[in-house]
């Protein structure tokens, strides 16, 4: 209990930051690369994790990193949180603070799998017609499975919508069996 509310601090003190610096689309943005880092980089979870490192050298690595990539309220917060020792929480206090800016909103976060990277304009054709159907601001979280092999898979509001060429041909491997 007491986790979740530290959790919930950490994540509501960045959310108010950047809404009263009309930043939340940039940092929501720059969370979401983060937390990409971290999932995709056991290296750099382990460095954060690591007592050993002092939190000087662990700030100084992600400004390294990321500097010039997110913003100075991004970068103070993470920082903050690791001045805190928090670091190991940083996915779950991300993952609270999405939940808060989607509220905050009526944004609705869509996972989009496709087996390469979605090119930027193709994003943004996605977003605006999602955003048409469920009548709220979408903000794609782009995630990478090259195991689909190709087409789209789409998480949203509990729905999947599931275009990948893995899906289909699943799909056309049942039918085969059912009429042999």
């Amino acid at each position: 209990m007491a986790s979740d509310l530290l959790v919930k601090s950490y994540a509501e003190a960045l959310f108010q930051v950047a809404r009263a610096e009309e930043m939340l689309d940039r940092v929501e943005e720059e969370l979401t690369r983060l937390n990409k880092s971290l999932d995709s980089n056991a290296e750099l979870r382990e460095f954060l994790s690591n007592p050993q490192i002092f939190p000087e050298g662990k700030k100084s690595a992600l400004s390294e990193i990321f500097g010039g990539k997110i913003s100075p309220i991004t970068l103070h917060w993470i920082n903050m949180v690791i001045d805190q020792g928090r670091q190991r929480r940083l996915p779950i206090i991300i993952e609270t603070f999405f939940t808060l800016a989607q509220e905050a909103r009526e944004k609705v976060t869509a996972e989009v799998i496709t087996s390469i990277p979605l090119p930027e304009d193709l994003a943004t054709r996605l977003e605006q017609e999602l955003s048409k159907v469920t009548k709220k601001r979408v903000f794609l979280k782009p995630m990478v499975d090259d195991s689909i092999l190709g087409g789209v898979i789409v998480k949203i509001e509990n729905k999947v919508i599931d275009g990948s060429v893995k899906h289909r041909l699943e799909e056309i491997k049942n039918e085969m069996i059912k009429t042999a």
